[in-house]
Order: structure tokens, then C-alpha cells, then sequence
């Protein structure tokens, strides 16, 4: 072969190579996961906004690479206010590129940013909020408070006990301390499904043997309780329920100060380990509905968890750290059942997920219709404890059976037969 020859063929033997490694090099390399996450830094739920972030945080860790890349996160204050959150949500995607967002904990805000979700085909984790409004309802559904009005979000699925799961659990409660009850909620959506939520489940299983015998409503950011415990103490009731969002530890001082610890039994809507180490004394033996607990004993991985949260973090983990964490470590699972990053794919392979181990105890899993999660129920008191010092939520009932407290199929959004 000629030298001339040689110099014509140089260039299509080595163009294969070329080829090679210019689709190997750094530009066509997969880009690692990008995850935004809103929580409250300020605003009326700041003092849960800590727990909230370590336990997505955690989650992240935990999974470790995510898609074979280390994930990177991008974290942004939601003020508890939905301009704010709407902001930082739009800045998430816009900006910062994320993949997928994980949320918040007030209802509002939630809403507003699964909004946004839709429009961008983000895929959205709710994990640490409760309002059956969110939970993918397609037809209104009456209840004796109102109407939860048809609320489809297709990019976001929901992975904690919302209002209708803690009114279903709330039957123990009346078993064990009396059917006289008194109401005190937070005026707006989540407060009015709490309590008519609840108040149907009572009137449903103990019919006339069930009393209202008074409410009071307060509004958001509410910390005077005043009137609404000078209204209850006159109303004599056996179980004062109580859903205020982000003011529970003020309620529960000025009840004890008051004297309604001692006149009526105090039920929390669900448990909030931060309040409830935050109202010291006044706080013990109130009962609440929670997914998780630190000592479960027949659940050794809540425990498991809990040893290693508290070494991590120096506190021990109640909601809304176990909710986050178990809402992001399903969130995780399913972008790697996806095997994508793409949002249809993912919100695809949230549906029907179900996680084996769950540190909540079993089931967990998200359903198809409606993307809201299952998982247990347990009806619990806040008891003192050394071992998770001040205290715990000691359970007293778990059900067994917690899918019967979610809404039919038949009012939901049916998002597996979507179009995505």
C-alpha cells in the first residue's frame, strides 16, 4: 500500500473512535438528579420546618445514589405564606432545573405549588400535610362541614394521614373517654374536614349516644385560645378535639392553665412531637392519630429509625420528620422503578409503589387512583419516657384494616387511566 493511500483511509479508520468519545465525554454524560425542596424556614410552621427538612434530608442519604448519581438538592424557605411558596417553586424549575419537588405542610401551599407542578410536569411530593382536599378527588364529596370541591392534580401524589384517616381513628378515642365532645378548629379547609370529618365517623358508629355539644373556629395563626377553652369549660364535654395547625403548644398551655386538662380529656387531631415536647406537662396524656411512633413493638424498624434520626440530628423524630422521610424514601423508590427522570414515567411508577420495609410498620404503599398513600393507623397518648426523653406516643389501638378510612375510588381521579 502506497504511503498516499495509506493517508487517504487514516481519517475513516479512525473516525469510529472519534465518534466514541465525543458521545463519552462530559457533555452527553447523564446529569445528575436535581431535587428541589420547599419547607417552612419562617412563617407560622417554622417551629416543624426543622423536622420537616432533616427527615427529606435523611431520606436522601439514606438512598443514596440516586439513578447511579449522587443526587444534588436544592432547598427554599416557603414562608408559610403561597406567594412565597409559589416563588420559590417557579425559581426551583425555572432556575435551578429541578427534576422533582418535594413540598411542604400547609394545605394552601401545597395546592398552590401542585399547580404549578401540573403546568410543568414536575412530579410533587405532599408529605407532611392533611387535608383530604389533596388527595386527588375528582367529584365533590359532601361532609357535615362543607364540601370538599373536586381538586385533580395529576404531578402530585400525597403521602400522609389526611383529614378523613384521623376522623376514622378518632372512634377509639370516644370508646375509651366519652361521646360528649367539644370541637376547636382552625377556620379554613383542613380544619373544617378535621372536625366534619370526625364528627361524621362518631355520628356514624355510636349514632344519638354521640354528642356535639359546642365548636370553636380560629383563625390561622390564632394564639389565644381564650374563648374557644372559657366556651368548652361551659359546655362540660368528656373529649375536647383539637386541630390547630402550628399553635398546639400554646393551645395546650392555656388549657392546662385554665383547667380543661383536668375537666375533659384532650384529643389532638395527630401528633406533633415538637409541640408536644414544647407544652412540657401540660401535655401529657393527650392522645392523638399518628403513622408512626418511636417505640412500635412490633414494628423494629420505627425504633431502628428513631436511634439513628436522634444520632444524626439530636432529637428525636416525630411528625413531621417520619412523614417527610417516608414520603421521600417512596418518592425515591419510584424514580428508580422509572429509571428516568422524566415526569410522566415517574408519576407512572408512583402509582400502585408500595414499600416493604416502611419504618411507619406495614402497609405502605400509594394507590393508583387517587396517588395518596396507605399506611397505618394508630391511636396514641403522649406518655413520659426515658428512653425518648421527655416522652413518646405510646400506642393504644392500631387498626387493622387503615385502607377502610380512605375515600372510595369511586370519587377519585383515577390518574392510572390518565393520559400523562
Amino acid at each position: 500500500m502506497t504511503k498516499e493511500l495509506m493517508n487517504m483511509l487514516r481519517p475513516a479508520v479512525l473516525l469510529p473512535s472519534l465518534i466514541v468519545l465525543a458521545f463519552s465525554g462530559p457533555s452527553f454524560a447523564q446529569k445528575a438528579p436535581r431535587i428541589g425542596v420547599l419547607y417552612p424556614q419562617t412563617g407560622i410552621y417554622a417551629s416543624l420546618g426543622p423536622s420537616h427538612l432533616n427527615g427529606v434530608k435523611m431520606a436522601i442519604e439514606d438512598h443514596g445514589k440516586l439513578l447511579g448519581q449522587v443526587p444534588q438538592v436544592i432547598v427554599r424557605d416557603d414562608g408559610t405564606q403561597v406567594e412565597k411558596s409559589v416563588t420559590a417553586a417557579r425559581e426551583l424549575i425555572l432556575n435551578e432545573k429541578v427534576n422533582v419537588l418535594i413540598g411542604e405542610i400547609h394545605t394552601p401551599l401545597n395546592n398552590a405549588v401542585a399547580g404549578i407542578a401540573d403546568e410543568f410536569k414536575i412530579p410533587f411530593l405532599y408529605p407532611s400535610g392533611g387535608s383530604v382536599f389533596m388527595s386527588g378527588i375528582a367529584k365533590e364529596v359532601k361532609y357535615p362541614k362543607g364540601v370538599v370541591k373536586a381538586n385533580v392534580h395529576p404531578y402530585m401524589f400525597y403521602t400522609w394521614l389526611n383529614s378523613v384517616q384521623r376522623g376514622y381513628a378518632a372512634l377509639d378515642v370516644a370508646d375509651l373517654y366519652g361521646k360528649r365532645w367539644y370541637f376547636i378548629g382552625t377556620d379554613y379547609e383542613h380544619g373544617h374536614e378535621g372536625v366534619g370529618f370526625s364528627q361524621e365517623a362518631l355520628a356514624k358508629k355510636f349514632g344519638d349516644g354521640f354528642k356535639v355539644v359546642g365548636e370553636s373556629w380560629t383563625k390561622p395563626g390564632e394564639v389565644n385560645f381564650t374563648s374557644a377553652i372559657t366556651n368548652a369549660l361551659a359546655a362540660k364535654p368528656d373529649v375536647v378535639f383539637v386541630l390547630v395547625p402550628g399553635a398546639f403548644v400554646q393551645f395546650q398551655k392555656q388549657a392546662e392553665a385554665m383547667g380543661l386538662t383536668k375537666a375533659a380529656h384532650i384529643h389532638w387531631s395527630y401528633g406533633e412531637r415538637p409541640s408536644a415536647v414544647a407544652a412540657g406537662d401540660a401535655a401529657y396524656g393527650v392522645t392523638a392519630t399518628v403513622d408512626y411512633t418511636e417505640d412500635n413493638p412490633d414494628w423494629k424498624l420505627s425504633k431502628t429509625f428513631a436511634q439513628r434520626y436522634h444520632k444524626k440530628f439530636g432529637e428525636w423524630p416525630g411528625w413531621p420528620a417520619s412523614s417527610s422521610y417516608q414520603g421521600t424514601r417512596v418518592f425515591l423508590m419510584a424514580i428508580e422503578k422509572a429509571k428516568s427522570l422524566d415526569g410522566a414515567k415517574i408519576m407512572r411508577a408512583v402509582q400502585g409503589i408500595e414499600d416493604p420495609n416502611p419504618i411507619t410498620g406495614r402497609p405502605y404503599l400509594v394507590r393508583a387512583c387517587d396517588q395518596k398513600s396507605v399506611q397505618p393507623l394508630y391511636t396514641v397518648q403522649w406518655t413520659k419516657s426515658k428512653e425518648f426523653a421527655p416522652g413518646y406516643w405510646k400506642i393504644l389501638k392500631k387498626y387493622a384494616k387503615p385502607e377502610d378510612a380512605l375515600l372510595p375510588c369511586s370519587v377519585n381521579a383515577n390518574y392510572d387511566k390518565m393520559k400523562y
